[in-house]
């Protein structure tokens, strides 16, 4: 599975009149709630728009050819479009989300102001808790460990030409690896070797060791083997773990249209380098991003919305929190979910810190 980067249409970027933006909103809002197409009688009976059904219909007609909303089937109502779901986030009348309800944060606090028992521990419940919040599957990064600095180096014997190398950050995360020798070794020559690697490379951040390792004269065999396989952990992303919870919400078929549907999104979460790649570009960002149908770059899940944020204990340790859901979602309440989260877990983190 890769990442692409598709561009919605061009109507996103037009204007609309106080009136057709409020029926747009309203149609939104509606067909978030109840799941049915939306008709201009119920627009007229729910919602406060001081027009007549007929005009409605009017601006609902040209809303469905700027591609905001869609009637499904004749004589049915409309339902938004992606860039309709667009149109409303990117249009959120306020500076800022609402807050989130009283029980919301209740929750939240259960999680982030119990004893910290290790950032492993802190992210697997946080993924849970916005699971439980958003009814999506809750998503959460910890901070690329290349950003960690090597608290010990340990190599525990496999085989002859074997060792499993442990690298162990100053937080207590560890990441692994197998190093592979050219000629077998003793339990002494790998505690030597540990031992003379830890001299040189302890405190050194996680993206140093590799370089460090091969830095001098004369480096020896050994050294080098050492020094690649600390360089495959780091590439290939094994130092940034993912913590999903409720995945069994994408199972819900009210907001899919199909079990093939369901399946490839779930596929897609299992795969911790989609969701890497998907989320390492929200620790570039200051804000909350949201990816909406089309436009998420992973294909299997383009029926989807992706709300994603960054938090951090300083802006050098940043990880990701998130959901991943139908494009039918609460986007207001959610949005402000995540980033609720997003602020307490940094704030966490660097009380911890």
């Amino acid at each position: 599975m890769s990442l692409t980067y598709p561009s919605m249409p061009g109507a996103a970027g037009r204007a609309l009149d106080r009136r057709k933006a409020s029926i747009l909103r309203a149609i939104v809002r509606e067909y978030v709630k109840s799941g049915q197409p939306v008709a201009s009688k119920t627009l007229v009976e729910r919602y406060k728009l001081q027009v007549s059904a007929a005009t409605i219909r009017n601006d609902m007609g040209v809303l469905e050819e700027l591609g905001y909303i869609v009637q499904p089937h004749t004589s049915a109502g409309r339902i938004p479009t992606d860039l309709g779901y667009r149109w409303f986030v990117d249009n959120w009348p306020g500076t800022s989300w609402p807050e989130i309800p009283d029980q919301d944060r209740r929750a939240i606090d259960v999680v982030l102001d119990a004893e910290f028992r290790g950032l492993d521990y802190t992210l697997d419940s946080t993924s849970h808790v916005l699971s439980t919040l958003t009814e999506a599957a809750g998503i959460a990064m910890a901070p690329p460990s290349r950003r960690n600095q090597l608290r010990r180096l340990d190599l525990i014997m496999r085989d002859a030409r074997r060792a499993t190398m442990l690298l162990v950050a100053d937080n207590g995360e560890v990441e692994q690896g197998v190093v592979e020798f050219t000629e077998g070794k003793a339990e002494e020559q790998l505690d030597d070797l540990a031992r003379n690697l830890n001299a040189k490379l302890k405190g050194l951040d996680f993206n140093d060791l590799a370089e460090t390792v091969l830095n001098g004269d004369n480096v020896s065999a050994d050294w080098k083997a050492v020094a690649d396989e600390i360089g495959n952990v780091i590439e290939a992303g094994a130092s940034q773990r993912i913590f999903r919870g409720g995945t069994a919400n994408i199972l819900s078929r009210r907001y899919f249209s199909d079990m093939e549907t369901v399946q490839e999104i779930v596929d897609a979460l299992e795969h911790p380098r989609v969701l890497s790649g998907l989320m390492t570009a929200v620790t570039d960002s200051a804000t909350v991003l949201v990816f909406i149908g089309q436009e998420v770059p992973v294909e299997q899940m383009r029926a989807c919305t992706v709300i994603f944020a960054p938090y951090g204990a300083g802006d050098d340790r940043q990880g990701s929190v998130g959901v991943i859901g139908p494009t039918r979602m609460d986007y207001p309440h959610t949005i402000a979910a995540v980033e609720a989260v997003a602020r307490r877990l940094g704030a966490l983190l660097e009380n911890t810190g």
